[in-house]
């Protein structure tokens, strides 16, 4: 399964680098990042459904999905 967390952003480069940084301490893993067109907001995909969950709540995000591998 893939767990997918929608973040809004407000400066992108400074957030994704926080994001980054916090996925590093963790020691999580993000398999995907992308950007919504048009839209300040991120999308991050992960393996481990607690890694998504504590990801949404770290940056005020929320788990948006599941989908098959």
């Amino acid at each position: 399964m893939i767990y997918v967390v929608e973040v809004a952003l407000e400066d992108l480069a400074n957030e994704l680098n926080q994001m980054r940084t916090w996925l590093d301490h963790m020691k999580f893993r993000a398999i995907g990042f992308r950007q919504i067109p048009n839209a300040n907001t991120c999308r991050a995909d992960f393996e481990e459904e607690q890694a998504a969950k504590a990801f949404a709540e770290a940056f005020a995000g929320q788990v948006i999905g599941r989908t098959a591998a």
